[in-house]
């Protein structure tokens, strides 16, 4: 077997990877720049088919890459029972996707077999995930049809004028509903009123914070007991079945399936609705699910969104 792959065949470029850029694999880095270093390892993922070999023969951080190298490789190789001569990697990752890889076994010129492929650094199960599956607001509302009344459309109506009275400037206009709900989702906060709520975040922010919270704590404890689950249990199974989560432990690469095909939620679990999460009964699998609100970019400024994490039953 021949685990090979041009560089014309490669989805991402990989003139951007530093031969240091391996020890993202290996050193520890801060909460700060976890986005930026995950990224990093991601690219070495995508692209270690075609990494230049004079980085496996470098003196210092050669043996990293050997290392590394062989043992994802032999994961990868594990995750295929046909017979292939390539493999090919494509990255997706991001909010429109649920796993960070389509991974592609080459027999010739065909597909012979391929994964859905979902990369945790510093993890070995699924259960110790920060989360699953993450939903913006609007989706669960207009997609998943998780309630016909939106957490973004509460705050703006109950929570979003005392956030903007703690600074007292008379200045700043509200937009309209409809314009606050089309924007609050841009994370580049190109909008007036949006780089005016970022621009001024770190002002009182201990009572913007507080704001906040409440906002949410009300908004499930007035409505979680309407929502509806049925979408919700079809997007975790359509998101997650046949998807293979990759570990890296800083030691070793792991994986781990999650049979979510025959998944049934229940509803609500009595008395798990707390101030920013509840809990969510499920039939046919070994995990319940929490399901947290929160602010994805800057707290009460962009991007609620949901996440869902396995926990014990």
């Amino acid at each position: 077997m021949t685990e090979s792959i041009t560089m014309t065949e490669s989805i991402t470029m990989t003139e951007s990877i530093m031969i240091t850029d391996i020890m993202t694999f290996v050193n520890d880095n801060s909460r700060a720049n976890n986005d930026s270093t995950n990224r990093i390892r991601e690219k070495i993922i995508a692209n270690i088919y075609n990494i230049p070999s004079h980085y496996f023969e470098d003196a210092i951080y050669g043996p990293h890459w050997t290392t590394i190298s062989n043992k994802l490789k032999e994961i990868l190789h594990s995750l295929c029972s046909h017979t292939y001569d390539r493999i090919l990697i494509e990255q997706k990752g991001g909010m429109s996707y649920n796993h960070d890889f389509v991974v592609y076994y080459y027999n010739e010129n065909n597909v012979v077999h391929s994964i859905k492929l979902e990369f945790k650094n510093n993890n070995t199960n699924v259960k110790d995930l920060i989360q699953f599956l993450e939903l913006y607001d609007k989706d669960c509302k207009t997609k998943f049809e998780l309630f016909e009344y939106s957490y973004s459309e509460y705050y703006y109506d109950h929570y979003l004028d005392n956030y903007l009275a703690i600074d007292g400037d008379t200045t700043i206009t509200k937009p309209s509903k409809e314009e606050y709900l089309s924007k609050i989702h841009d994370i580049n906060y190109s909008h007036p009123f949006f780089s005016y709520l970022y621009n001024n975040r770190d002002k009182n922010k201990s009572s913007k914070t507080k704001i906040v919270t409440e906002s949410r704590k009300t908004f499930l404890q007035n409505y979680s007991n309407l929502f509806n689950f049925e979408k919700i249990e079809e997007k975790i199974k359509l998101s997650q079945t046949d998807k293979v989560f990759l570990f890296w432990d800083k030691t070793n690469f792991h994986i781990q399936m999650i049979n979510s095909e025959s998944i049934k939620i229940i509803g609500i679990k009595p008395g798990s609705v707390k101030s920013l999460y509840f809990d969510l009964a499920v039939n046919n699998y070994e995990h319940d699910i929490r399901v947290r609100l929160n602010w994805g970019n800057n707290n009460g400024i962009a991007n609620p969104r949901w996440k869902f994490t396995f926990i014990n039953k």
